[in-house]
C-alpha cells in the first residue's frame, strides 16, 4: 500500500512539473526586439509574386434560393506600423493611421475578380496581432475601432459594399528567418475566419455591390476568411534615423 502511495505521489509530482513546464513554454511565446522602444513593421513576404504572400479575403453566402456564392478580394501586401515600449511583447498593435492593404506597386488598390477598383479603409480599427500560441497557428487577431460604428470598409469603384466591424479570431502563426546567421524578421501567416456577426452588407441595391456577387445577389452570408496572408515584420530603433533591430518569436 506504502509502495502504491509513494508511486502516486511520484506520478502526481512528475505530472505537475511537465504541466508547469508546459505552462512556462506556453507563455514563452512572445516577440522579442533587441532594442526598446521598438517599431515593428509590416512588409510584404519575400515570395511575392506566389499566391501565399497574397492577403485574400473570402466572403461565402448563399442567394435566396440557397445557391451557394462566394467574393474574394485579394491585395499584394499589407503595411503598417506597432511601438513596443518594452524588448518584450505578447501584442503587437498596427495602428490605423498606418494601416493599408495596397497593390504591389505600392498604391492603396485591391482586385476583385481581374479589376483592380477595390480600396480597404480601416478607419479608426487596429489590428491587434498576439503572440500566445503562434507557434501552432493559432494566435488571435484583434480588430479593434476607436469610434464606435466604424469598421474596416471596402469600396468597390467608390462605392461602399463591406464593413468589418470589430471581432477576435484565432489564425495568426509566426516563424523567425534568419539574415547573416542571425534573427533579424519574423514570417506573420493569417488565416483567420470572421465571425458572421462582424460582415455588414452596405448599399446592396447598387448594381456595383451586386455585380461583385455582394449586396442582394448574396441574400444570406454565412462567413468569411482572411487568408493566404503571408507578411514581414521587421523592427527598427524608435527614432528619427531609425536604425534595423534584430527580431525574433520565442
Amino acid at each position: 500500500m506504502v509502495r502504491n502511495l509513494r508511486s502516486l505521489v511520484a506520478a502526481a509530482t512528475t505530472l505537475a512539473v511537465f504541466g508547469t513546464l508546459g505552462a512556462t513554454a506556453h507563455a514563452a511565446e512572445e516577440f522579442h526586439c533587441s532594442v526598446a522602444p521598438c517599431t515593428w513593421t509590416l512588409l510584404p513576404d519575400e515570395k511575392a509574386g506566389e499566391v501565399t504572400a497574397h492577403q485574400v479575403f473570402v466572403v461565402k453566402g448563399r442567394k435566396s434560393d440557397g445557391t451557394p456564392l462566394s467574393a474574394s478580394f485579394t491585395c499584394d501586401q499589407l503595411g503598417g506600423t506597432a511601438t513596443s515600449e518594452a524588448k518584450t511583447t505578447s501584442e503587437l498593435t498596427f495602428t490605423s493611421g498606418n494601416l493599408k492593404y495596397k497593390n504591389s506597386k505600392n498604391e492603396q488598390k485591391c482586385k476583385v475578380g481581374a479589376s483592380e477598383t477595390v480600396e480597404i479603409n480601416f478607419t479608426s480599427c487596429d489590428y491587434g496581432f498576439k503572440s500566445t500560441n503562434g507557434a501552432i497557428s493559432t494566435a488571435e487577431l484583434h480588430l479593434r475601432c476607436e469610434k464606435l460604428g466604424d469598421g474596416v470598409d471596402i469600396y468597390i469603384n467608390s462605392v461602399l459594399c463591406l464593413k468589418i466591424t470589430p471581432f477576435t479570431a484565432k489564425g495568426l502563426g509566426y516563424h523567425d528567418s534568419f539574415i547573416g546567421g542571425a534573427k533579424n524578421i519574423i514570417t506573420a501567416t493569417m488565416n483567420v475566419p470572421v465571425p458572421v456577426g462582424a460582415i455588414m452588407m452596405e448599399n446592396p441595391a447598387h448594381a456595383t455591390c451586386k455585380g461583385a456577387g455582394l449586396g442582394e445577389t448574396m441574400s444570406t452570408i454565412d462567413g468569411a476568411t482572411f487568408t493566404t496572408g503571408n507578411m514581414l515584420i521587421t523592427s527598427e530603433t524608435d527614432s528619427i534615423s531609425p536604425v534595423m533591430a534584430e527580431a525574433s518569436f520565442e
